[in-house]
């Protein structure tokens, strides 16, 4: 069984990852001041099957962060990867076979109908809505699903995907093989339901998070109460520090 590990290096941390990232003191308004640090994170294995759930709410929180931040920083960078190429050959008079046949699988992958409707879908989704929303549907890493499948947002199976049935329910949750195809999941959803239009178009206009936020009324069935909740989680843990750090580089290397 191949094993996927993952090689992240931050450049200047700017948010709490874990005791060993982030250096804190306190300002003369009592707040907590958080210093940068340069850091470089060993490889660590992708995560699969991780329960928080014996950890002290603070300890789960900060853990829950650590375990994510990296691996929504990568999903980002692979989806910013496919937009820079969508960009850089929307220019171009002449493409050449490779870059036809990958914007033909790019239209497809998105189901976008032009080369416009595909940027608006090829983007990225802010770090601290994911891990906002992450915190919500797995509640801090401590669901079942998260455990047993992955599954950190609470995504339904459909069409034969694997799945994990709830206890009191006949619904049936997707089973992932590991976060990252979880949060690579999540960032799709958003990029291409049709439930998340107005979300894409804001982001196209450059509309900042807690107009993003209002956008999601369809993601739960309590609507502008889920819509609250979510900014609630956000503002209450300051996870917007966690939106401006950027990958130095990353890489991926299969062992078996």
């Amino acid at each position: 069984m191949k094993k996927v590990w993952l090689f992240i290096f931050l450049g200047f941390v700017l948010g709490v990852l874990a005791n060993s990232l982030f250096q804190i003191e306190k300002g003369a308004d009592g707040y907590q001041v958080l210093h940068e640090k340069k850091v470089i994170l060993k490889p660590i294995e992708i995560p699969s099957h991780v329960s928080l759930k014996g950890l002290p709410i603070s300890e789960r929180k900060k853990e829950f962060v650590r375990i994510l931040l990296p691996l929504i920083k990568m999903a980002n960078r692979e989806v910013l990867n496919e937009r820079e190429f969508i960009i850089k050959v929307a220019k171009k008079a002449k493409l050449s076979d490779l870059e036809r046949e990958r914007l033909s699988f790019l239209m497809k992958k998105y189901r976008a109908e032009n080369i416009d409707e595909l940027l608006r879908r090829v983007n990225t989704v802010p770090p601290s809505l994911i891990l906002a929303q992450g915190a919500i549907e797995s509640g801090w890493g401590t669901s079942r699903f998260f455990t047993e499948a992955n599954n950190i947002f609470g995504v339904y199976s459909f069409k034969g995907a694997r799945c994990i049935k709830a206890k009191d329910s006949n619904a049936c949750l997707k089973v992932y093989d590991n976060l990252l195809d979880s949060i690579r999941d999540y960032i799709y959803n958003l990029n291409v339901s049709w439930a998340y239009r107005r979300f894409r178009e804001l982001r196209a206009e450059g509309a900042d998070i807690h107009t993003l936020v209002k956008s999601l009324d369809l993601y739960s069935t309590k609507r502008e109460e889920y819509e609250e909740l979510v900014w609630k989680i956000i503002v209450k843990n300051n996870l917007q520090r966690f939106d401006s750090i950027e990958l130095a580089s990353s890489s991926l290397q299969l062992s078996e």
